[in-house]
């Protein structure tokens, strides 16, 4: 190299010039000197002079990253400041604050000291769980980024070229990198070398046709996505001073817009609060103008009415959980690209999955002594063998490519077994050169081969025997046999091999034969005639089988996630028969559709879609039309993906799927990217079952939580309304304030609760929560009025009267997050978490020493008084459960029988049963839903019909499943009806005897 340092030239779409530097020796950087070289836009003629010419030096790393700055744009972000200050302007802490300033009025200096304490309690509390989740959000955004790489190629000081992985932000001007369809493009660039790329600028400038580097242009730019082609270019900008930096300037001040879930919880809660304004509304009329009160007392007890309505933990607590979930599923190698996508992820009822590196282990191995030779290809080539195949197979790949493709990794692995035998001829001999017209197209979905010219080595000994140029392709066997019929087909470089009435069937049926035994293919053709110019006379040389084995888990992993109530759906690009012969394999099931199943489109189209087990030989179109087609159908569809062309099906896909080794668009476009490096040690679909398993759990403590909190709202609510416009009386504003405070906040412990999700697809649904609230509340409100009317403890004095109410609401609500935890008896399921059970505990047996002692409320009550309290309020608990049981019961007789129900009726049946009766017990009726409609509705979820879109056999394990109980019941009751009627046989006979 003539000149040492590098420049970069005035780019169109920025309106600065900067020229960069790159030291070439040590002598030369400690005299910083820096000259001008040679603009980019000069482009060398091969891949080694690309990268003798360009790339940064490793000893002038540093010194350019802090000249030109990192590869990072900055995002505003909130200070531990910030979060403590927003712990007191949110809408419960501005409540607060105007309880305290009335007390204060009011002078009601213990009353404001208490509350201020609470405040400043419930404030830390809420600091330091949010502090945890955006730290816990913050280690999942880095393991996200730790994903992304960029191939890159460096000098060291003596000129050794050293390729290497480096992570976006370590980009620096004057970087040579490798791109290749799928990537995104991680700094403003310009091209240098390679094929013509087909880039996708659309997130930079809303154009979704895409731009041709070099034809419409040189420069590429960060954020834009690349879809096809693949070359060295050279960046000239990072970070803030990228066109996606200055872009993301103007929008740092934009707000994340709320998900789905945070909307609907937010519209209950609103639903709640105008529901509690109407109520003070009528509170203040009637104690103010027909009453005649004390317009301070009023208005303070309608703040402590309003804080109590308002859910005071809610939106902590559900961004706590996401998060905590979110790292969990970290954990088990699935990253979350939003929280949002849990909702979608817990409620997806269809599994879309791909076959490579999901169902097989993606480690393919090319069977060379299995591989197809044409026998034609010998009369154009003498002594032509199995090892030829291999190496021509190689030199239309490209080692870039290797450590990105498990095919192109498979086919250099092959090419070391072969290379150094007597066979080889043609790797060593060969080499891509522009000088003379040689090309290069990679691999992308649409045209499915790969296509080179190469040039004969001048060093090649055997210059009688080969021909100056070779024309090689390899890829999908139809693509490689005749690319003209087909009219989507975008390759630049177009034939129909030669012989192909004769060889085409010869070539499907060996194939075909490779598929049946599980074999992908590789078919290979070559132009060996030295046709003239662009001429083109492809002959196929052969076939390559590679095996790709299925996992061992991934058969166990389908029945569980089938018992799941997620049917799964292979969705493959490989040949029918290797999706089938792989189906049977992890008996997935037999019913395939291929591509041409699919159009045109129609009902009973739709329906087969429905009901397949697997598609095979798709395209990105097909991937994309088979997720809108299910999603028409009613279901929540996930879809796994890895290339650029799957971007659009996962972008569609309720759920998006990432698998491991996916290019950097798939994983933009996807709401979950697959890690191969897991805590697990799970892999394939084993991590996205752990991951469905996480989601509905995470739901499962969200709904818990918000169920127990709008019941808790209902229950206040109810409780002072009656007492103001019945019982003409008021409660004091600071056991309210107390309520609200204490038992919202010390069951936070929730995010991290011990649960059991649902057994089938999961979604919140609102109406269905508020209406199980209502009963819920009720009950503990008529709970609490009778309290307050019968005086059942005793107690002399309203002050005494009003500790004890204060007291049993404080139990009973407190306690009844763990009937709220579950849809089945609260005493059947997993243990909740020692710290929830610790922290309710301990808030209930503060309240309780403060009532015994008089410390806080007004007057101390008895100890008899307070024990009687607790032992009444659980039994209202229990009451309660009862109820929920049989709410969730209504909804969906199979899926929640009411074990209370069943237990009272059988102790009704056995007092009624005489001692001496031959007959059978009564078979107890079997109640029916009062809606004669059918629903989709069971419990606090949405389900659909899934079992009619798995298999027969799946159909019939899941609906044995539901009766377990039921026939086990009846056989019992047969049994015990055997042994009665026995001994009263015997008893029969001795007395004739």
């Amino acid at each position: 190299m003539d000149s040492k340092s590098i420049s970069r030239s005035t780019m169109s779409d920025h309106s600065h010039t900067t020229d960069v530097v790159v030291k070439a020796t040590p002598a030369e950087a400690a005299a910083k000197s820096y000259e001008k070289k040679t603009p980019i836009s000069t482009v060398p003629l091969s891949k080694e002079q690309v990268k003798q010419r360009y790339g940064v030096y490793k000893s002038s790393v540093c010194e350019i990253r802090e000249k030109f700055g990192a590869n990072v744009i900055k995002e505003e972000k909130s200070s531990k400041l910030a979060i403590l200050l927003r712990q007191f302007t949110g809408t419960m802490p501005v409540m607060i604050e105007i309880a305290m300033v009335l007390t204060a009025v009011l002078e009601k200096w213990i009353d404001f000291a208490i509350i201020a304490a609470m405040l400043l309690i419930n404030a830390g509390i809420g600091f330091h769980h949010e502090n945890s989740a955006k730290a816990a959000l913050a280690e999942v955004e880095s393991k996200l980024t730790a994903n992304e790489k960029v191939q890159a190629f460096r000098k060291a000081d003596g000129g050794e070229i050293e390729e290497t992985d480096l992570k976006v932000e370590e980009v620096i001007v004057g970087e040579l990198i490798y791109v290749r369809a799928g990537d995104v493009i991680p700094a403003d660039a310009e091209w240098v070398h390679g094929d013509k790329l087909f880039l996708n600028k659309a997130s930079l400038t809303g154009e979704t046709r895409p731009i041709k580097v070099p034809e419409d242009e040189k420069n590429v730019f960060k954020g834009s996505t690349l879809i096809q082609g693949e070359g060295f270019v050279v960046v000239t900008a990072v970070g803030e001073h990228t066109m996606q930096g200055e872009a993301s300037k103007a929008m740092s001040s934009s707000e994340q817009a709320a998900s789905p879930l945070q909307k609907s919880i937010q519209g209950v809660v609103n639903w709640l609060v105008a529901v509690t304004i109407v109520i003070v509304f009528f509170i203040l009329i009637i104690q103010l103008a027909v009453r005649g009160k004390d317009v301070r007392m009023v208005l303070l007890a309608a703040t402590g009415l309003i804080i109590a309505a308002v859910p005071v933990a809610l939106p902590m607590v559900v961004t706590v959980t996401l998060a905590i979930g979110a790292t969990e599923l970290a954990k088990q190698g699935a990253i979350i690209a939003h929280l949002s996508a849990m909702q979608d992820l817990a409620s997806m009822d269809v599994l879309c999955s791909d076959k490579t590196g999901t169902l097989t282990t993606a480690k393919m191995t090319i069977s060379l002594g299995k591989i197809w030779v044409n026998e034609a290809i010998e009369k154009m080539c003498s002594r032509f063998s199995k090892a030829n195949v291999v190496e021509l197979a190689a030199l239309c790949s490209t080692l870039e490519n290797a450590k990105k493709n498990e095919i192109e990794c498979s086919v250099f692995e092959a090419l070391e077994k072969v290379k150094d035998t007597d066979a080889a001829k043609f790797y060593s001999n060969y080499h891509c050169d522009i000088s003379k017209g040689d090309v290069y197209f990679g691999f992308n979905a649409n045209v499915k081969r790969t296509y080179c010219t190469l040039s004969r080595s001048p060093q090649c000994g055997c210059e009688s025997k080969l021909p100056e140029k070779l024309k090689i392709s390899k890829g999908l066997l139809t693509k490689v046999l005749n690319n003209k019929s087909s009219d989507d087909d975008s390759g630049e470089v177009q034939w129909v091999v030669q012989d192909y009435d004769i060889v085409g069937p010869i070539a499907m049926q060996i194939d075909e034969k490779f598929g049946r035994a599980g074999y992908k293919t590789l078919a290979v053709a070559a132009d060996i005639r030295q046709s003239a110019g662009s001429e083109v006379h492809m002959s196929l040389v052969g076939i390559l089988p590679i095996k790709d084995p299925p996992r061992a888990s991934t058969e166990e992993t389908i029945e569980k996630i089938r018992h799941a109530l997620i049917n799964v759906k292979m969705v493959t690009g490989d040949h029918e028969n290797i999706a089938r012969n792989l189906a049977a394999d992890i008996h997935l099931g037999g019913n395939f559709l291929v591509h041409d199943d699919l159009w045109p489109a129609s009902a009973l189209r739709d329906e087969k879609v429905e009901n397949m087990d697997g598609i095979a030989q798709v395209t990105p179109k097909d991937k994309h039309e088979v997720v809108s087609v299910l999603q028409r159908r009613g279901h929540v569809v996930g879809m796994c993906g890895d290339g650029v062309n799957d971007a659009p099906a996962l972008k569609l896909a309720n759920v998006g799927f990432a698998v491991p080794g996916a290019t950097q668009a798939a994983r933009n476009a996807a709401d979950i990217v697959l890690t191969d490096s897991n805590e697990g040690k799970s892999e394939g679909l084993e991590v996205i079952y752990d991951a469905i398993v996480i989601s509905r759990e995470i739901f499962q403590r969200i709904q818990a939580y918000v169920l127990y909190r709008f019941a808790s709202t209902v229950l206040i609510i109810i409780f002072l309304a009656v007492l103001t416009f019945a019982f003409s009386a008021d409660f004091p504003a600071l056991y309210v304030i107390l309520l609200a405070i204490i038992n919202d906040v010390t069951v936070v412990p929730i995010c991290t609760d011990k649960v059991v999700g649902t057994k089938g697809p999961s979604a919140l649904n609102m109406l269905t929560v508020l209406g199980l609230s209502c009963v819920i509340g009720g009950l503990l409100a008529v709970q609490a009025i009778m309290t307050y009317w019968g005086n059942p403890f005793g107690l002399n004095g309203m002050d005494a009267e009003e500790v004890a109410v204060y007291l049993q609401i404080s139990v009973a609500s407190q306690f009844m997050i763990f009937i709220c935890r579950t849809e089945k008896a609260f005493f059947l399921t997993i243990a909740p978490h020692w710290l929830l059970v610790a922290s309710c505990s301990c808030a209930q047996l503060l309240v309780s020493l403060w009532c015994g002692l008089g410390v806080v409320v007004a007057v101390a009550i008895p100890i008899e008084a307070i024990v009687y309290i607790w032992l009444y309020s659980l039994a209202g608990l229990l009451v309660v459960d009862m109820f929920k049981c049989e709410y969730y019961y209504l909804m969906d007789p199979d899926l929640h029988p009411n074990l209370y129900y069943t237990w009272v009726l059988d102790l009704i049946w056995c007092r009624k049963l005489p001692t001496k009766r031959k007959a059978a017990l009564p078979r107890l009726p079997r109640r029916t839903s009062p809606a004669t409609i059918p629903r989709d509705l069971t419990g606090l979820y949405l389900r659909k019909d899934h079992v009619g879109n798995l298999t027969l056999d799946m159909q019939t394990i899941i609906r044995r499943s539901m009766h377990t109980l039921r026939s086990c019941r009846a056989d019992m009751e047969a049994r015990e009806e055997e042994k009665r009627e026995y001994v009263v046989d015997v008893k029969e006979s001795k007395e004739s005897a």
